[in-house]
């Protein structure tokens, strides 16, 4: 699926459920960016730390978020309480993502673009988390595993994601409103995105 496919696909697909997913992402980014110093982005794309990332400490709600939207891309009931299906995994999401955090702070210590390019590496660790096949896998494994399927993919993800960069502007004319519409819009795409590849390399490597 193209670009263009792929947002219309995702356009015709929140068609009706904009408020069945504006409130897991407005909880979701609440809890994700309860920070000191640093910034936050829905689909995990790129994370620029700056402080203590209190956040942390709530990592299982974009574990569980991952899960909600592709439950959802996938044509599936979605319930609330699917933010919080991973809170007895706690100790998994925290470390896991306390050393993902760790990687793309030093990555981007070193120079911009390669901690971009790690950021994004990274982007299916919560899938990865949310799928009890990979539950036997360690927290290096875990992120080695994220790196692996996005081999190959982070470019179009990278062009994806900044695609909606003139929606983003627009919406300032409208007060933050039409942010309402493009955050799910753009959570539904990019989740679609990497649910197809992560069944790609499943399917690859079956």
């Amino acid at each position: 699926m193209s670009r263009i496919e792929l947002k219309e696909w995702s356009k015709s697909k929140i068609k009706d459920h904009v408020f069945e997913l504006i409130i897991p992402i407005i909880i979701t980014y609440v809890l994700n960016s309860l920070t000191l110093g640093g910034s936050y982005d829905f689909h995990d794309g790129f994370k620029v730390f700056s402080g203590a990332k209190v956040g942390l400490l709530f990592y299982f709600v974009q574990v569980g978020f991952a899960y909600y939207m592709l439950k959802f891309v996938n044509g599936k009931p979605c319930e609330l309480k699917d933010l919080f299906h991973f809170s007895n995994d706690f100790v998994r999401d925290f470390l896991t993502n306390l050393l993902q955090t760790v990687f793309i702070v030093l990555w981007f210590l070193l120079l911009i673009v390669p901690g971009i390019i790690k950021s994004i590496g990274y982007s299916m660790v919560p899938i990865v988390l949310a799928d009890s096949k990979y539950k036997d896998l360690g927290f290096m494994d875990i992120l080695k595993k994220s790196e692996e399927i996005m081999n190959g993919h982070k470019y179009d993800f990278f062009i994806l994601t900044i695609s909606f960069i003139g929606w983003h502007i627009l919406a300032i004319f409208t007060l933050g409103l039409l942010e309402l519409w493009i955050l799910p819009y753009q959570n539904t795409a990019c989740y679609k995105f990497l649910n197809d590849v992560k069944k790609e390399y499943e399917n690859s490597n079956s």
